[in-house]
């Protein structure tokens, strides 16, 4: 069924996203529109990752949105011949080494990621030689070819059960520092976790939106805005990647998935009607779209500099370009043969433990 402006303008509207003003739905309706009827007419799948802005968000469909390793599960299993990945470089990467039959699109090929720029190949054989015969577990959030060097991958979600799971009492995470000493922390007494710069002349990385909130931070939320610890319908979510002293302070930490679980949980109960959420600020604009009842407050400056790099203007003209049967290759992501088969390994391993729990 063909899309009209009107109705897609009307759609906008009926999301009630509160951050999303009148002027930006008639100043982007008009490109909207033109998407989704790109999308229907050539049956492009559009991935949407939680961090994008809710009108980039909005443009996939529930099943299309999600985490980055829950996206890039979405592409395998797709038959759809174009998949374009509303997120940053390593997650197209994800899901092409997932897909390496599809065509992986992404708006901008220069949006990179802190963790993953920061840590790759080299600094994983460096931390391996210096520790032989320990494994080496991966955070997703990293390239292919660091992925390709190391033994399994870990998301967010599942990095405790996955580093349980592997041999030995020791095990090397990285690149992720602050995740790193939270997951320490998590598995204290049960494994011993090394990672880049405890001693071992290696360097690791952090996240650029998470390294931002500190524990005065989290107070100051905490009084600001009148969410006390323990508080019945009141409460403090933090995100994996933030300093161990801030996940300390939280009501609840996690993934973004999980963070989003708890928070559907406590809505179906009738017991949460305050929350603020220590994570890149366009999560916390696309949960008020999906739960209105409760009162979100969000660290409006705080944004990731390369999710913000794939906005509308920049998809339009690859949807344009399949319709017109144009070359693609400025935004296709193309992974050597080699690397995807290595890659894949490790993250193979990851599905299979996470499947054993």
């Amino acid at each position: 069924m063909t899309l009209t402006l009107d109705e897609v303008r009307d759609a906008i509207v009926a999301r009630e996203n509160p951050t999303l003003t009148m002027a930006e739905v008639e100043l982007h309706a008009t490109t909207v529109h033109r998407i989704l009827e790109l999308k229907q007419q050539h049956g492009v799948v559009i991935l949407g990752h939680n961090y994008m802005e809710p009108l980039v968000y909005g443009l996939s469909e529930k099943i299309e949105q999600g985490d980055s390793l829950g996206l890039s599960r979405s592409a395998a299993e797709t038959e759809a011949e174009f998949i374009i990945f509303n997120g940053v470089r390593f997650m197209a990467e994800t899901a092409k080494i997932l897909s390496p039959e599809k065509r992986v699109l992404i708006a901008d090929r220069e949006a990179g990621c802190s963790l993953a720029d920061n840590f790759g190949a080299t600094e994983v054989r460096q931390i391996r030689a210096a520790h032989p015969g320990v494994p080496v577990m991966i955070y997703v959030n990293s390239y292919a070819e660091a992925k390709a060097e190391c033994d399994v991958c870990c998301t967010s979600a599942n990095a405790a059960h996955i580093a349980m799971a592997l041999p030995g009492d020791e095990l090397i995470f990285v690149p992720d520092l602050f995740f790193a000493q939270n997951l320490e922390e998590e598995l204290q007494g049960h494994k011993r976790v090394i990672y880049p710069g405890q001693g071992n002349g290696g360097h690791g990385a952090v996240c650029e939106v998470h390294e931002q909130f500190t524990l005065d931070d989290i107070r100051a939320v905490r009084n600001g805005f009148d969410i006390p610890p323990g508080h019945p319908t009141r409460r403090l979510y933090v995100h994996w990647e933030c300093r161990p002293e801030v996940l300390r302070e939280a009501d609840f930490y996690g993934s973004t998935t999980q963070i989003s679980n708890d928070i559907a949980q406590h809505v179906a109960a009738g017991s949460l009607e305050r929350a603020f959420i220590a994570s890149e600020c366009e999560l916390t604009s696309n949960l008020m779209e999906e739960f209105p009842t409760v009162q979100f407050w969000t660290a409006c400056s705080v944004r990731c500099s390369h999710m913000a790099r794939i906005t509308l203007e920049k998809i339009l003209p690859i949807l344009e370009a399949i319709d017109a049967g144009d070359d693609l290759q400025q935004w296709e992501v193309d992974l050597p043969p080699k690397v995807i088969e290595a890659a894949a390994a490790p993250i193979q391993r990851m599905m299979e433990l996470s499947a054993a729990s």
